[in-house]
């Protein structure tokens, strides 16, 4: 069983009562950034599609213990509507002069049916195809709507090596899957998705989730590490550092409130970017960083949190590694360093290169 039974049970209770309240209509979501493409600095055109959202979320699972993009989602999407807009978007943002990756999400599965119809997922990719600047396209999906079908559907109505498949993974022990986040798949479901993906000539991109329910920090830093080590032994070719934020209507949100979960320090994720980066130069590093700063996002102290943020964000359009080597002074590093004590950290290797 791939799933907590009590653990989903907890979920599905919250998620039910949260439901009640979702919107019934909303209009696509789009903007544009810098972005670090394959072949160098570019812009992103990043497109939320207001699909009905996760079927995970929506099944008797309850979902992931912390995600509550489901509660973005209408309840009755529009999907004439939703192409008409895609259209003119595209017409009225994309520029000659750069190159774009195009990011398709739907808090979702893009290649879920039940969420995107194939007709519509091959109508969004062949209006796509049109834009000679678009060169990378990043379509996100749990591992069990990887298949060959929808793999040749992508295929047939777009050049399959722009494809990016991205896949939430967010750790690669199950243990963690099962019981932190309640994820509904194990690594061995994401090593399938991801072989697959590769034989037909697209990419593969892991999200992974920095310190999930349960998870002390310093042991958080250790499985993302060892996660980092198994993805690139795969052949993935991007890993996206997703550090939790505080999303409505979670269970996460519930431990939150009551001060029993302290959101992560962005001292570590510099640390697991310097780490990374020096032990697989050539791997695309990304770090995301949702809320950066406040309280309910990965902070320090407040005082040094716009300068970390200011370096993660360069090193991630750039991927140069030396950024991240940019002194930042800040009493906050000792009470991080406290912090991680107070997990019952005797010595550790990591401590001793500060």
């Amino acid at each position: 069983m791939k799933i907590n039974p009590t653990f989903s049970s907890m979920i599905r209770e919250i998620r039910e009562n949260s439901l009640k309240d979702r919107e019934h209509s909303r209009r696509i979501v789009h903007w544009v950034e810098d972005h670090r493409l394959r072949s160098g600095a570019g812009k992103a055109l990043v497109f939320i599609l207001p699909t009905r959202g996760c079927s995970w979320a929506l099944s008797k699972s309850g979902g992931c213990s912390i995600c509550g993009y489901i509660y973005d989602n209408p309840q009755q999407p529009d999907f004439d509507i939703m192409l008409e807009s895609f259209q003119k978007i595209l017409e009225d943002t994309i520029e000659s002069e750069w190159e774009y990756s195009l990011k398709l999400f739907t808090s979702g599965s893009f290649l879920d049916k039940k969420e995107l119809p194939l007709e519509i997922q091959k109508k969004i990719l062949k209006e796509s195809s049109k834009y000679d600047q678009i060169k990378e396209i990043v379509l996100e999906s749990r591992p069990e709507y990887v298949t060959d079908a929808v793999l040749q559907n992508i295929a047939e109505n777009t050049e399959i090596s722009k494809i990016e498949i991205a896949i939430g993974l967010e750790s690669a022990n199950d243990d963690i899957l099962q019981n932190s986040i309640n994820k509904g798949f194990f690594w061995d479901d994401f090593v399938k998705a991801a072989e697959k993906t590769r034989e037909k000539g697209a990419k593969i991109k892991a999200y992974l989730l920095f310190k999930p329910p349960f998870l002390s920090e310093y042991d958080s830093i250790q499985d993302i590490l060892e996660s980092v080590s198994k993805i690139v032994e795969l052949g993935v070719d991007t890993v996206s550092i997703n550090a939790i934020s505080i999303h409505r209507g979670t269970f996460l949100s519930q431990l939150f409130e009551k001060q029993m979960y302290r959101t992560p320090w962005l001292w570590s994720l510099l640390h697991l970017c310097r780490e990374i980066k020096e032990q697989y130069p050539d791997l695309r590093l990304i770090c995301d960083i949702v809320a950066g700063g406040s309280e309910r996002g990965a902070h320090n102290c407040g005082t040094c949190d716009k300068d970390i943020i200011a370096i993660l964000k360069e090193f991630t359009v750039t991927q140069d590694s030396d950024i991240l080597d940019e002194e930042i002074k800040c009493s906050c590093k000792t009470e991080w360093k406290g912090f991680l004590f107070s997990e019952k950290i005797s010595n550790s290797e990591m401590l001793n290169k500060y």
